[in-house]
């Protein structure tokens, strides 16, 4: 429609016909009434009564015009209360005129333009079509134009309809009510809610008439603001967005039918939506186009028209593959405009309607974070497929189709999903075709469709100055962006991440509260809560073990008995602190520990948690721009003295720091260094090798990586990919920078040393641990409880040399061997008998050659018999002798197959014998003295064939 048609106006004697209507009586019918029967004593009776039944009335009505001033009084009393409190909406920067806005980089370089009609958030009254406009004025608000924000005869028809239905289902509210109720104030059906919203809508009638100086000018503003807040289904707020979803064009190129099934949608999203019931869509969309006919806003023609068109046949609903389009913005600028339009409305009260239209219309000048030349390294990177894992170049495909069986009575639906994953884009439409060829025939027909084709493998990445919460690059997709307004997978996607969350949701908290520190001992061992039954990645247990090795080693059950001792509370707090929004009540468990999230979260927020950390543990809000200053000039936001949150002790920063800086140098990262640049972090890989994270940090900057599949599965043909590609990106962010320390020593710092198999302050055996797990130095903060007791674990223990057992009576004293091990906590030596389940925590998961592979549990129960020197057959568990009395060594590896006789006296090196004469083996292994023959070197004191 070219013009917009002269609204309804009331017709001409309507109201003197509706006055006389309710002004008419039928004086008639009261009649002439009869005589009264005669006598005064009747008559005396009567009056009497009368007046005393008047003066009860009277009397009813002071009382009843007392309570009502009463009421009243009461009622304004509180209307008033709830108004005092009631901040009306922003209309001072409400623009009727369009200007272009302008973005600038971190050196003040203008880099991108924002104009209205590229605004896909918010699109002005001049780009939304005029049947719109109509549909919803028409079903919505018919006197929209004509009232002053109160429809009071349509409160007054509602009324009577609440009355009729005996409930109150009934609203009337108006266009701008509604707007109010959406954007403002919550959907709680309140009596101080509704007193709010009918209060504000009044007064943001008056002030945006005064400004933009007519009421239809005010008016055509709202309807404005409506239609870019309405839902519409899928999430879709606005009809700009609702257009391009349901039916692939702008709103401005609806046709009528499409017009009136948009505007139909709003009352009922869930019910409505042409792509969810094809049935009640329909319905309601003949009601709509039925009341734009009765309100003389389309012609008989055109509603003839519009009821015939096919709309069904137009629907889209979402088809696209992401990888073509074009793109206006990168990544940085569309999460720029989202962060301002968001402080927008949180700062200064505007709706998000208001706050996008401003954006985009309102000849801003932001200043944002963004350093194009790291941008353009990181855009870079994300383009070269060479970075990328090279074997799997496909992708995934979600079909969606429903089918209406239209032999049934209800003429029902069916739907379906269908996923596959393809070689090339041509391969797609195949796909969909393949899926129709089976599901429709002549009695089963399409009623809609939605393809979702993503490119197999993906990833996203965020740089962030730490110090001061600046994003510097930000890229949310591989490859070309493929248009605007596209899923951006930094700031959008809720991923596992992997063993990064142990650092944030264990090691730091427990380091933080002075429960562990980076030397402090966790036994690593089988764990198990009810059916789980985690394992580490390297599918063994290897014992007492450092914090420092749990986290350069990426060992889940040092990261779960860490979090068990923070507990779920507190850990869930420190996750908060850190800046993860998107954690719930569900991740207080102990899978959170290794990454095992409800919901997940962001590359964005998981690389603010490491700037955190980075930045001593300061928490600082990740933001886009720096300052924003309207049209006139006047600073409209600014974030250029950003304050930070304190979440870790500066010793807690230093402790994680000087750990993480392990994981890049011996560690899981060893694929992220630098070249002269330090580099901490931390890598993630999650179950099947689903998610790839890694976050790390710089004396510059902080980086996060994400990589993955849009639809989860194993990533089959890499697990380094990721670090390849921070690595490339930071190598060039950091070309000309000199190394610095990543974070200068606190006060505080000292360092400890502790029993390597309690994590105890060691006592005198420690050090004479027979697997060689003695005392270990590390740093730690001062003010740290983890060395409060002397070991108590390490004892001396004598054990049956052929059986590795303890010695029994039966075993001779040849047999005897005297050790120092760590056994468990409490399980000591009672008189030379030990507790059943005495275990030894020094004994190492794999035994090297030469060590004995000991049993506390038992004692040794073999029958030694006879014993005499030299006897052919006596044996040990590394040697024996043969018949001829050469000594011969189990482990052919080490040693040799080769028998030794007396003039086989030599030595590898003192600390690796390996040749002795016999003389010497029956000194040493079977207790003989007999130093004339003996060695002049006797090699190692530790033993025989002890390495």
């Amino acid at each position: 429609m070219e013009e917009r048609q002269q609204r309804r106006r009331p017709r001409e004697g309507a109201y003197e016909q509706e006055g006389n209507a309710s002004s008419g009586r039928n004086l008639s019918a009261k009649g002439t009434s009869k005589k009264a029967p005669k006598g005064k004593k009747k008559k005396k009776k009567k009056s009497r009564a009368r007046r005393i039944i008047g003066a009860f009335f009277k009397f009813l009505f002071a009382l009843i015009v007392i309570l009502g001033f009463a009421v009243a009084g009461a009622g304004l009393g509180i209307v008033y209360g709830i108004l005092e409190g009631t901040d009306v909406l922003n209309t001072s920067d409400v623009l009727p005129e369009s200007y272009t806005s302008l973005i600038y980089d971190d050196n003040g370089i203008e880099i991108d333009k924002l104009h209205g009609e590229e605004n896909r958030e918010y699109a002005q009254l001049d780009y939304i079509s005029e049947y719109i406009q109509l549909a919803v004025v028409s079903i919505e608000d018919v006197r929209f134009y004509e009232h002053n924000g109160i429809d009071y005869k349509g409160v007054a028809r509602a009324i009577v309809e609440n009355i009729k239905a005996m409930d109150l289902s009934q609203g009337a509210s108006t266009i701008t009510q509604q707007l109010i109720k959406n954007e403002v104030l919550s959907n709680e059906k309140t009596f101080q809610r509704k007193i709010k919203e009918q209060y504000l809508a009044i007064s943001l009638e008056q002030s945006l008439e005064k400004q933009l100086g007519s009421k239809e000018a005010a008016k055509d503003y709202i309807l404005e603001l409506y239609l870019n807040t309405i839902s519409l289904s899928h999430g879709l707020n606005g009809v700009e967005a609702a257009s391009q979803y349901y039916f692939g064009k702008n709103a401005s190129d609806v046709t009528l039918a499409e017009a009136a099934m948009i505007a139909g949608i709003t009352k009922n999203p869930s019910l409505y939506a042409p792509d969810m019931n094809a049935e009640e869509s329909r319905n309601r969309q003949l009601t709509v186009l039925y009341s734009m006919l009765t309100s003389e806003n389309i012609t008989q023609a055109e509603y003839d028209a519009a009821v015939e068109e096919d709309v069904f046949a137009n629907l889209v609903s979402g088809y696209a593959i992401e990888e073509t389009g074009t793109s206006t913005h990168s990544y940085f600028v569309e999460a720029l405009i989202a962060q301002v339009a968001t402080d927008l409305v949180e700062e200064k009260n505007f709706t998000s309607a208001q706050a996008y239209n401003l954006i985009y219309s309102g000849g801003l000048e932001i200043y944002s974070t963004v350093d194009m030349t790291m941008q353009g390294q990181l855009e870079a990177a994300f383009l070269n497929d060479d970075l990328f894992p090279e074997s799997d170049n496909t992708y995934d495909v979600t079909y969606l189709i429903s089918v209406m069986d239209t032999e049934s009575e209800d003429s029902s639906q069916s739907h379906y999903e269908r996923n596959t994953t393809v070689d090339s884009e041509d391969d797609v439409e195949a796909f969909v075709e393949s899926v129709k060829a089976e599901l429709l025939d002549d009695t089963h027909v399409l009623v809609l469709d939605n393809v979702t084709v993503s490119r197999s493998l993906q990833a996203a990445m965020v740089i962030m100055d730490h110090y001061t919460g600046e994003i510097k690059a930000i890229v949310g997709g591989r490859g070309e962006k493929p248009g605007d307004s596209v899923l951006n997978r930094a700031t959008q996607s809720l991923r596992q991440q992997g063993s990064t969350m142990k650092v944030l949701a264990s090691y730091a908290p427990a380091i933080d509260l002075g429960l562990l520190m980076p030397g402090s001992i966790i036994v690593d061992e089988p764990y198990q809560q009810g059916s789980w039954k985690p394992q580490n990645w390297t599918l063994r247990f290897d014992g007492p073990s450092t914090v420092r090795e749990g986290i350069y080693n990426s060992m889940n059950i040092l990261a779960i008995k860490a979090y068990l001792m923070v507990g779920a509370e507190t850990s869930y707090q420190y996750l908060l602190d850190f800046g993860l929004t998107t954690i719930t009540e569900e991740d207080k468990n102990a899978a959170t520990a290794i990454g095992g999230l409800h919901n997940g979260v962001s590359t964005l927020e998981q690389t603010a948690a490491y700037a955190t950390i980075a930045n001593g543990g300061v928490y600082m809000e990740p933001h886009y721009y720096s300052v924003v200053y309207d049209h006139n000039g006047d600073v409209l936001l600014d974030n250029t003295q950003p304050e930070g949150t304190r979440v870790l002790k500066e010793t807690t920063a230093y402790l994680l720091t000087d750990m993480m800086e392990d994981v890049i140098t011996r560690g899981t990262g060893g694929k992220a260094a630098l070249s002269g640049i330090t580099v901490a972090g931390k890598t993630g890989t999650t179950n099947d090798s689903i998610d790839l994270t890694f976050y790390g940090y710089t004396p510059y900057y902080t980086a996060g990586i994400w990589m993955g599949y849009d639809i989860p599965k194993e990533i089959t043909t890499s697990s380094s990919a990721h670090l390849t590609i921070w690595q490339t990106v930071m190598n060039q962010v950091h070309e000309g920078l000199e190394n610095a320390a990543l974070m200068e020593k606190p006060d505080g710092i000292i360092t400890q040393t502790y029993c390597s198999a309690s994590g105890d302050i060691p006592c005198e055996l420690c050090g004479m641990d027979y697997y060689g797990m003695t005392t270990h130095s590390d740093i730690a903060a001062v003010d740290s409880q983890t060395l409060q007791e002397v070991c108590t674990v390490h004892q001396t223990v004598t054990i049956c040399t052929e059986s590795g057992m303890l010695v029994s009576d039966t075993c001779p004293e040849n047999c005897h061997m005297e050790v120092v091990i760590a056994m468990d906590e409490g399980l000591v030596n009672n008189g030379g008998q030990y507790d059943t389940e005495t275990r030894c925590l020094s004994e190492p998961s794999y035994i090297s050659d030469g060590y004995i592979d000991m049993d506390l549990s038992q004692t040794c129960d073999l029958d030694h018999g006879e014993l005499e020197t030299g006897v052919p057959g006596y044996s040990s568990p590394l040697w024996y002798i043969d018949e001829d009395g050469y000594i011969v060594f189990m482990d052919e590896d080490v040693y040799s197959d080769s028998t030794y006789e007396d003039s086989d006296v030599e030595s590898d090196s003192e600390s690796d014998p390996t040749y002795y004469d016999d003389a010497w083996a029956y000194e040493q292994l079977l207790g003989f003295d007999d130093e004339d023959d003996s060695p002049e070197d006797e090699g190692s004191s530790s033993g025989f064939g002890i390495n």
